[in-house]
Formats: structure tokens, sequence, C-alpha cells
């Protein structure tokens, strides 16, 4: 997922794209995700979801999933971050 999450990252961040990605502490330790993180030089806040707590509020059935807000908050796209067509035209209009 993150590829797709770093290049979004990079195209956008600039015009105010934010994105926070939260690892599901129920599956990844602490340790593992701060790891990768480091290993993987994610330019972006990662997020450990301490035993899943966020994940299962929200119903996240699917690894990975990824979800768009707009500023203010309501979900305007939810669905899978390596699709890209899918999510681009909806964030350039968010954050226009």
């Amino acid at each position: 997922m993150q590829p797709q999450l770093v290049s979004w990252h990079q195209k956008w961040s600039e015009q105010g794209l934010v994105i926070i990605e939260i690892d599901n502490g129920g599956i990844d330790t602490l340790d593992e995700v701060e790891q990768h993180i480091a290993s993987s030089q994610i330019p972006f806040t990662v997020l450990h979801d301490q035993g899943g707590m966020i994940c299962n509020r929200y119903s996240v059935m699917a690894y990975p999933s990824a979800y768009l807000l707009d500023k203010t908050g309501k979900v305007i796209w939810e669905g899978h971050p390596m699709d890209p067509d899918a999510a681009a035209g909806r964030i350039e209009a968010a954050l226009a």
C-alpha cells in the first residue's frame, strides 16, 4: 500500500493532502511498524493502533483499505489504494 500513498503524498502534500496510515496493532507489533517505517522511509504519519481498536471501531475488514475525507471530515471515497485512478479525481476535487 505504501508506494501508492507515497506517490499521493509526493504529488499533493504541498496542496494540502495529509496522509495518515493507521496500522492494525492487533496484527503488527510496534517494533515491526517502526522498523518498516524506517526501512521504507515513509514520509507521512503512521499511527500504531494498539490492539486494533480503531480498525475494529470502523469495521475495517480488508487490508489495505483507504478512506479519503474532505476538508469537513466527510468520507468522499473508500477503496483500495492500489487503484490510483479511482481516487485521483476525488483527491484533486477535494483539494480545489
